[in-house]
C-alpha cells in the first residue's frame, strides 16, 4: 500500500525500479510472517501489554544490582590494576616452580592466611596487629611516640609526600636562580603552606600543626621540633648560618651518632682524631692502652660528656631484665672505648668531619629543618666545593644523598654538571595509627581551601615567576586519590559527552526519544550484566582494560537498534500478504528478519573475540572473553528489551500528526523531522502528497547516484591504489621497527601526577620512599 503523508520516509532505497521490483515481487517470502509463542511474549500479548517491557527492563536492574552488591561486599576487590604474568611461559613456570620450591608462596607464622582475622592475631602471643594486618610481635617494642614522633600512617603505609622538580627550556635545575625558586617553595608549602585551612576554616601551618618532630636524645622534657627533610636544597644549604645552627642544634641532643657528633666541626679538614696517614689518635691497636689525651680538648670535653649519660644508662640496665637491658642499647649511650673499631674503620677513609647537610651522617642533625631553620644557600666556591664532593666516588655519604635527590641521568663527568630533574620527600607526623590518616586526608588535604588545592596554587604561582623553566609536580600517598579522582573527573566528562552524542545521534535516526532511551539502556545494561556474570559466575577480577568496552559497545548496541527499527519500518512497505496489513504479523516478519541478520553479524564478533581467548597474555585474553561476553549480551538485550519497546512506542506513544507539527515526527517524537521539514527542505525533499510512495534520502541518493558512479568507474584504479597503499604501510613499518628505548608513557605528560610518576620511575629508585633517622 501508499505510504501516508505523515509516516517516515527512511525505505526510500526500497522504491525498486523495473524488473528488480517484478524479481522480488516474484521472489518467495523470508518465513511464515506468522508469529509463535516467544514472539507474542516480546510484543506483550501472552500476558499484558507492557509486562514484557517491564520484564526485560527489571532483569537488566537485577543483574546490574547483583553486580552493585558483588562491588559493595569485595570493595576494591573486585578491581585489578596489576600487570598479570604470563603464567603459560616456561620461564615464568619456572621462576613460580622455583619460589614454592624454597617456601616463598607459603608464609608461615603471623603472615599465614588463619592469622588475617584480627581476633586470630591477637589470641596469639607471638603475634600483635598493626596497620590493617598481622604481624610478629617485636623483640625490642618501641615506646609509645610522642606527639608527632612517627610518620602519620594513610592506608597502613607512611603518608609520604613528594616534589618532584622539572627544568625546561634548557635550564639546570643546579643554577643559582632556580635553586632559589626551589627554596622559595619549600619555604612557603612548609611552613605557611600558602593559606591552607583545615575543615573549621582554620589556618593550619604545616610547620606548627603536622609536621614530622623530631626530639632530642636525654631531654624528655624538650617540645620538639619538625624533622629535617630530604630535600635537594639539604645539599647546598650548609653555608655558615646552617653549619652554626647544626652545631647548635646537636648540641642540644638532636643526633642519632652519639659520641660521634664529637668530631664535627666547622671546619672543612681532616676529623681532628685522626692521623694524616689514616690512623686514630691515641690508638696503638689494643683497646687497653687507648689514651685521650691526644685528641682536642674540645673532642674529649664532648666524650665524657656522652661517657657519664653512659653510665647512667649503664646502672638502669643493671636492674633490667636481659631482654630489657638489650633493647636499651643505643649508639647515644655508647662509650668512646665501644666506639673505637667504628673509629678505626672511618680514618682509614681520611674523612673531613665538617657538619653536614641532614642525612649526610653523624656530622648531621636530625631537626635541620631547612624551611625555619636554612638562610640562602651556598655560592661560589662553596657551590663548587659541594659539585665535587657529590661526585666523588670515595666520599660515600655526599654520593648516596646525590643518588636520592638527584637522577641517574645526572653527568658528573660534564662540565657543566647540569639536573633536569630533581625530588623532595617530607613526612607528616602522626601517632603511627590508621585513624589520624584519615583524618589527615579529609580535614586537612580535602577542601577547596585544603592543602591540596592550597598547594596547587603554589605550584602555578613559582612556575610564572620562573617564566616557565620550571615545572613543580606533587606526587603523594595522601593527594593521589584526589589527583586521580580530577583526572577520571575530566575523563568522565568525556564519557557522558560521547554517550550523550550516541543518544542524540540515535534520536536523530530513530525519531523518537524513546527509542533512542531504550537503546541507550540496552547499551549500557550490558556492562553491569557482564560484569556481574565476569565477577559472581566466572570468579573473575575486572581488569582496567575491560571497562574500554563500553565505548565498543557503544557503537554495536547502536547498530543493532537501527538494524531491528529498520526491518519494522521495513515491514509495513516489504512483508507483502504476509503481514496482512496486522500490526502482529508485520512485527513478526521485522524479528525474524533482524533476527538473522544480527546473529550472524554478533556471530562472528564474538567468533573474532574469542580467538583472543587463545592468547597467551592474560591481559589480551581476559579483555577479548569480556568483549564477547558485552556483545552476547547487548544482542540479548537488543532481540528482547528494544523489541518490546518498538512495540510499546508503535502501539502507545506514537503520534499521528503531520511531520513538523507539533507532537507529530520530528518533534515531541523525533528530532531530524522537525529540523529537515523545517529548515533543509532542498536536501530533504519536498513532502510528497497523499498516497504518494516514500521517497529517498538525500544520502541514499548520493550513495546510489554519484559515489557509486565514481567507485564503479575508477574501480580498477582505486584497487590498485588500496594495493599499492597497503603494500607501502607495510614495508614502511617493517623497516620503521625499532627495539623500544623507554617505556611506553602511562598517560597525558601534561598531568602533573602522571609526568611526575614517569620521571620517579625513569630517574629515581622507587623501591621504597627514602629512611630518615629520629
Amino acid at each position: 500500500r501508499k505510504a501516508a503523508p505523515w509516516e517516515p520516509r527512511t525505505l526510500a532505497a526500497l522504491e525498486l525500479p523495473g524488473a528488480m521490483a517484478e524479481a522480488s515481487a516474484a521472489r518467495p517470502s523470508e518465513g511464515t510472517g506468522r508469529p509463535n509463542r516467544w514472539i507474542m511474549f516480546v510484543a506483550g500479548q501472552r500476558v499484558c501489554p507492557l509486562c514484557s517491557f517491564c520484564t526485560f527492563f527489571l532483569t537488566g536492574m537485577l543483574f546490574a544490582l547483583v553486580f552493585v552488591r558483588e562491588a559493595i561486599e569485595k570493595s576494591d576487590a573486585i578491581f585489578s590494576f596489576d600487570a598479570q604474568v604470563v603464567r603459560s611461559d616456561v620461564d615464568v613456570q619456572r621462576y613460580y616452580a622455583f619460589r614454592a620450591a624454597r617456601g616463598e608462596e607459603l608464609q608461615t607464622g603471623c603472615g599465614d592466611e588463619q592469622h588475617q582475622a584480627r581476633g586470630v592475631c591477637e589470641d596469639d602471643e607471638q603475634c600483635e596487629w598493626s596497620s590493617q594486618r598481622c604481624e610478629d610481635k617485636q623483640v625490642c617494642p618501641h615506646p609509645d611516640p610522642k606527639p608527632r614522633q612517627s610518620m602519620l600512617l594513610y592506608r597502613g603505609a607512611p603518608a609520604w609526600a613528594g616534589i618532584v622538580y622539572e627544568a625546561k627550556n634548557g635550564r639546570s635545575l643546579l643554577d643559582d636562580d632556580m635553586l632559589g625558586y626551589i627554596d622559595k617553595f619549600e619555604r612557603i608549602l612548609l611552613t605557611t603552606a600558602n593559606g591552607a585551612v583545615n575543615s573549621s576554616g582554620d589556618l593550619s601551618p604545616w610547620d606548627q600543626d603536622w609536621c614530622l618532630k623530631a626530639y632530642p636524645a636525654g631531654n624528655d622534657g624538650h617540645p620538639g621540633k619538625c624533622a629535617a627533610t630530604l630535600s635537594v636544597l639539604n645539599l647546598f644549604s650548609m653555608n655558615a648560618h646552617g653549619r652554626q645552627v647544626t652545631a647548635r642544634q646537636v648540641a642540644e641532643g638532636f643526633t642519632a651518632a652519639g659520641p660521634l657528633s664529637c668530631l664535627c666541626s666547622d671546619a672543612d679538614a681532616l676529623c681532628s682524631v685522626c692521623t694524616p696517614e689514616g690512623g686514630l689518635k691515641g690508638f696503638g691497636g689494643d683497646p687497653a692502652h687507648f689514651s685521650l689525651d691526644a685528641w682536642p680538648a674540645d673532642v674529649v670535653s664532648c666524650a665524657a660528656r656522652y661517657a657519664a649519660q653512659n653510665a647512667d644508662s649503664a646502672e638502669q640496665r643493671a636492674n633490667r631484665t636481659q631482654k630489657e637491658s638489650m633493647c636499651s642499647r643505643t649508639l647515644t649511650g655508647s662509650s668512646v672505648q665501644d666506639l673505637l673499631p667504628v673509629l678505626t674503620s672511618l680514618c682509614a677513609w681520611k674523612p673531613t668531619c665538617q657538619w653536614e647537610p641532614p642525612g649526610g651522617g653523624f656530622c648531621s642533625s636530625t631537626a635541620f629543618y631547612r624551611a625555619t631553620d636554612g638562610d640562602g644557600l651556598v655560592e661560589g666556591a662553596e657551590k663548587e666545593r659541594v659539585m665535587s664532593r657529590m661526585c666523588d666516588e670515595q666520599d660515600l655519604k655526599w654520593m648516596g644523598m646525590r643518588k636520592s635527590f638527584l637522577p641517574a641521568s645526572f653527568d658528573c663527568q660534564s662540565e657543566d654538571k647540569k639536573a633536569q630533574f630533581a625530588r623532595t620527600t617530607f613526612f607528616p607526623g602522626g601517632d603511627g595509627k590508621d585513624a589520624e590518616g584519615e583524618n589527615f586526608e579529609t580535614n586537612y588535604v580535602g577542601g577547596m581551601r585544603g592543602w591540596f588545592m592550597s598547594e596547587q596554587a603554589l605550584e602555578m604561582q613559582i612556575e610564572k615567576e620562573s617564566g616557565g623553566d620550571l615545572r613543580v609536580m606533587l606526587f603523594s600517598a595522601s593527594t593521589l586519590r584526589q589527583q586521580f579522582l580530577g583526572i577520571l573527573i575530566v575523563d568522565m566528562c568525556l564519557s557522558i559527552t560521547s554517550l550523550v552524542l550516541v543518544w542524540a545521534y540515535m534520536w536523530w535516526t530513530l525519531e523518537s526519544a524513546f527509542l533512542a532511551s531504550c537503546a541507550m539502556f540496552e547499551i549500557l545494561f550490558s556492562l553491569p550484566v557482564a560484569m556481574s556474570l565476569w565477577t559472581v559466575i566466572c570468579r573473575q577480577q575486572i581488569q582496567f582494560f575491560q571497562m574500554l568496552t563500553v565505548y565498543m559497545i557503544l557503537g554495536i548496541g547502536a547498530d543493532d537498534a537501527f538494524i531491528l527499527q529498520d526491518a519494522w519500518l521495513q515491514s509495513r512497505y516489504l512483508g507483502g500478504e504476509e503481514t496482512d496489513g496486522d500490526w502482529k504479523t508485520r512485527f513478526a516478519w521485522a524479528y525474524k528478519r533482524s533476527f538473522k541478520a544480527m546473529a550472524v553479524t554478533t556471530a562472528t564478533t564474538c567468533g573474532s573475540f574469542l580467538i583472543g581467548a587463545c592468547s597467551p597474555l592474560p591481559q589480551v585474553r581476559d579483555f577479548c572473553i569480556f568483549a564477547a561476553v558485552v556483545v552476547f549480551v547487548d544482542w540479548v538485550f537488543c532481540e528482547t528489551f528494544f523489541a518490546s519497546a518498538i512495540v510499546v512506542n508503535e502501539r502507545f506513544l506514537k503520534c499521528g500528526c503531520g511531520k513538523g507539527e507539533c507532537c507529530g515526527p520530528g518533534c515531541c517524537c523525533g528530532l531530524w523531522r522537525c529540523c529537515a521539514a523545517t529548515f533543509c527542505k532542498s536536501r530533504y525533499g519536498e513532502t510528497p502528497p497523499p498516497g504518494a510512495p516514500p521517497q529517498k534520502r538525500a544520502m541514499e541518493r548520493w550513495f546510489e547516484g554519484p559515489l557509486f558512479r565514481v567507485l564503479f568507474k575508477g574501480r580498477l584504479g582505486f584497487v590498485a591504489f588500496w594495493l599499492l597503499l597497503i603494500v607501502g604501510m607495510c614495508v614502511n613499518a617493517g623497516m620503521s621497527l625499532r627495539t623500544a628505548s623507554k617505556a611506553n608513557p602511562i598517560g597525558k605528560e601534561s598531568l602533573d601526577v602522571i609526568r611526575g610518576a614517569e620521571i620517579l620511575r625513569g630517574e629515581f629508585s622507587l623501591d621504597g620512599v627514602p629512611k630518615i633517622s629520629m
